[in-house]
């Protein structure tokens, strides 16, 4: 996303962006990735944000990772998203759901797409 730079913003400035964007686009995840972390990796790599959640947070090994991701468009429009993941003790299969908020139906369109994209990649579809 050439046009997507990753940003930081403060805890409350995200939890203020958050209640006021309207447009919001939920994208399940999909992939055959069975670690938490190269996920999200991937998800930052793909969609050129940048990771709010301390790397502290993040660290453990309890079967579920949620972080908060902020970018900035090169026209000034912030883009937000929540990351869910839960991982079956069993199978090791992730699964979840990333939620993008933006103020303009298109930069929550085109992440999601993006998201879509990149998942099906990597299943090799």
């Amino acid at each position: 996303m050439d046009y997507i730079v990753p940003g930081h913003c403060s805890d409350q400035e995200f939890r203020k962006m958050w209640a006021e964007f309207e447009w919001e686009n939920k994208v399940a995840i999909q992939t055959n990735v069975t670690d938490m972390t190269a996920y999200l990796s991937h998800l930052l790599k793909c969609t050129n944000m940048a990771c709010l959640t301390p790397t502290q947070a993040l660290s453990g090994d309890c079967g579920f990772l949620a972080a908060n991701l902020y970018a900035k468009s090169v026209f000034g429009e912030d883009a937000l998203a929540n990351v869910s993941v839960e991982q079956d003790a069993i199978s090791g299969c992730l699964s979840g759901h990333i939620r993008i908020r933006a103020k303009s139906q298109g930069m929550a369109l085109s992440l999601g797409d993006k998201i879509t994209m990149s998942q099906k990649k990597e299943q090799g579809a």
